[in-house]
This record gives structure tokens, C-alpha cells and sequence, in this order.
């Protein structure tokens, strides 16, 4: 007979003063705590929100980016339709990469979240900054229309993140009685 306990959702896990790997990484990604694959209820919903508010960014950019190409369009031809393409795909994958990092890792060890996505802005940063190097002597894009991209495609993931996040109903009292 072993020491352990079962989850609501089935698994076995360390009954109260038994052992287990601290920062085990389970399915709740990195650093989830031990006895907790994936960070119990509170980061099932966390991921859930951060997925969704992945999907709704993705959907919210598609429209905005189609609007902004046609009056870019318009008023600068195909350089201004690439410009602001390029822009909502720099913004989009920039946000979004954050959400999904976050996602894989909620329910882990705060420190090791926090890790992962700080190193993950630290990486995108870089990406960035070298996708805006090589775009720097190119023509085929309107500088205008990248920037407009940009801050539209920043403003419409902010804010579909925002609505995700804060209309997820994320419990922050663990009920299981640990």
C-alpha cells in the first residue's frame, strides 16, 4: 500500500508529509509544484484563459490587420499593405509568445515562471530587434504602415488579453485541503 492520495481528476499524488520532487515538471510544464501535476484547478483555468486569450488576440489582429492593409492600401499601395502585415505579425507573435509560455508554465513554481517568461521577452526582444535590422534598407514595405501595424496589432492583443484574463474565473483559494 503506498503513501498517497487521489485528485479530483484521478491522479496520485503524495499524501500529506510524504515525499516528492519539488519543481517536478508534471503536465503543468516547468517547475510545477510536486503533488500538483499542472498546478491543480487554479492553473487548469490560468492555462485555459491564456489559451483563449491567445485564440481571441489571433482573431481580433486577423480583423484589424485586414482593415489596416486596405487603407494602407489606399493611400500607399502595396508597400503600405506588407508594412502593416509585417507590423500585426511582429506584434501578434511578440504578445502571444508571452501568453503561451505562461500557459505552459501556470501552476509552476512562481520563481520558474517568472524565469521562463522573462527569458522568453528577453528572446523575442532580440528576435525583434534583429527583424527590424534586416527591414531597416529593404522597400518593399512603407515605414509608416509597419509602425501603424505595430501599434495597432500591440493595442488589439493588449486588450483581447485583457478581456480574456480578467473575465476567467481562476480560483486563488486551493479547496483540495492540503
Amino acid at each position: 500500500m503506498t503513501d498517497s492520495a487521489r485528485t479530483p481528476y484521478g491522479e496520485q499524488t503524495p499524501a500529506a508529509g510524504g515525499t516528492g520532487t519539488a519543481g517536478s515538471t508534471g503536465r503543468g510544464g516547468p517547475g510545477a509544484p510536486a503533488g500538483q501535476p499542472g498546478g491543480g484547478e487554479a492553473g487548469a483555468a490560468l492555462r485555459a484563459a491564456l489559451r483563449r486569450a491567445v485564440a481571441t488576440a489571433a482573431l481580433a489582429c486577423g480583423v484589424a490587420a485586414l482593415v489596416t492593409a486596405v487603407v494602407a492600401f489606399l493611400l500607399v499601395g502595396w508597400p503600405g499593405v506588407w508594412g502593416a502585415l509585417i507590423g500585426f505579425a511582429v506584434s501578434l507573435a511578440f504578445l502571444a509568445t508571452t501568453a503561451l509560455v505562461g500557459a505552459r508554465t501556470a501552476g509552476g513554481d512562481p520563481v520558474v515562471v517568472a524565469g521562463w517568461v522573462l527569458g522568453s521577452w528577453l528572446v523575442k526582444v532580440i528576435v525583434v530587434g534583429v527583424v527590424l535590422f534586416l527591414l531597416r534598407d529593404a522597400d518593399f514595405y512603407d515605414p509608416v504602415a509597419l509602425f501603424v501595424g505595430i501599434v495597432v496589432g500591440m493595442v488589439c492583443t493588449l486588450f483581447a488579453e485583457f478581456r480574456a484574463l480578467t473575465s476567467a474565473r481562476i480560483p486563488y483559494v486551493d479547496t483540495s485541503g492540503r
